[in-house]
């Protein structure tokens, strides 16, 4: 006998017929019954389909009966506090917790944080596993991402793409741990290569690895429109500027290093910063709230925002990916949401240049 379902009690109370659900869920009168009635265990897709002739949530129709054991997950982030809310996704056979504090607020939970230890936690389902199962996780800095991840979360596609905001050098070791799908990064060499991606990944490769590119975008300094002090890269260090920096490892941080070199000038600036940014949207808010007067960030984050943008470099933004996964439906999925028209006016609008989106850059085996 398969698990209690409340199908029969929802499709009571919006009027319908077996009949009619049948029809709306374009499946037969008597799988709707034998589902109702406990006889059979619906598939993702079934159940999803269900849902949608119901305008009802998967969860709320057969969603974990109470009772329903922990589960151990590795977290894909920072450290999560208890009673924290996840979204869940299988990588590598293992359950992975993406947090959705901040900017997640409005995404619904696949799970809370019971008790947390490090970069692990014991979390309670809120909805059955089998659903979380096709979630895909994406790490990386780009804004595009999240734009990308939110158009290919539709209500009908099996599965949620999960963002997860993070720098390209925290990207390639989530990858190189098995907390992401997929990594995105973005480096410019010391002659402004953009086969500095490459490099980055191949001293880091476990396993075989497809870069694509995203997009090319422009990086630079982002300051209030009403703040002139800061007018080019030899003025980030002056007395009374604060900088917001990013974090050891990112690509814009790299950046600006690169910068503050070549004008001959000390990385103490950096070192020193009274406020680290944690993204591209982080050293944004800053500087918009007035916490910091200036930020490297991209030209998308500085139109949202709302920000002057003075340019120091054109990068490539590529997404890697393991070659294993390149079969999986869920890239296939994510590569042609890529080069999608909507995808592309989308990013164009955000300052992205998408002239060579979808391209496949390299293929790198592992070190």
């Amino acid at each position: 006998m398969a698990a209690p379902n409340r199908v029969r009690e929802v499709r009571e109370a919006r009027g319908l017929s077996q009949v009619a659900l049948a029809e709306r869920a374009c499946l037969t009168r008597q799988s709707v019954g034998a589902i109702e009635a406990g006889r059979a265990t619906p598939a993702v897709d079934v159940a999803l389909r269900l849902a949608r002739a119901l305008d009802s949530q998967v969860e709320d129709l057969f969603g974990a009966p109470e009772g329903t054991p922990p589960l151990e997950v590795e977290l894909a982030s920072d450290a999560a506090a208890s009673g924290s809310r996840l979204a869940l996704a299988l990588v590598r056979e293992r359950w992975i917790g993406v947090s959705l504090a901040r900017d997640g607020v409005r995404t619904a939970a696949d799970a809370l944080v019971v008790k947390a230890r490090g970069r692990g936690a014991t979390v309670t389902p809120l909805r059955a596993l089998a659903e979380a199962r096709d979630h895909f996780v994406l790490m990386g800095c780009a804004t595009g991402l999240g734009v990308l991840a939110d158009r290919l979360s539709g209500p009908r596609a099996a599965g949620r793409f999960l963002w997860v905001p993070s720098s390209s050098g925290a990207a390639l070791r989530g990858l190189a741990n098995g907390h992401t799908h997929v990594a995105g990064v973005h480096w410019v060499g010391s002659g402004g290569t953009a086969d500095a991606n490459v490099e980055a990944v191949r001293r880091t490769a476990r396993e075989a690895l497809v870069l694509v590119t995203l997009a090319r975008w422009e990086a630079g300094l982002l300051t209030r429109p009403d703040d002139d002090r800061v007018r080019s890269v030899t003025e980030v260090g002056a007395p009374g500027v604060r900088l917001a920096a990013r974090e050891k490892g990112s690509g814009a941080r790299h950046l600006l290093e690169q910068q503050l070199r070549a004008a001959g000038l000390s990385l103490d600036v950096t070192r020193a910063a009274p406020f680290v940014a944690s993204g591209h949207l982080d050293v944004a808010r800053a500087v918009s709230m007035g916490a910091a007067d200036v930020g490297v960030a991209t030209r998308d984050v500085a139109l949202t925002f709302g920000l002057r943008f003075l340019p120091l470099a054109e990068e490539r933004y590529d997404l890697v990916i393991p070659k294993p996964l390149m079969t999986d439906p869920r890239v296939e999925r994510l590569l042609d949401g890529l080069v999608a028209q909507a995808t592309r006016r989308e990013l164009d609008a955000l300052g992205y240049d998408v002239s060579k989106a979808g391209d496949r850059v390299a293929e790198v085996r592992a070190a």
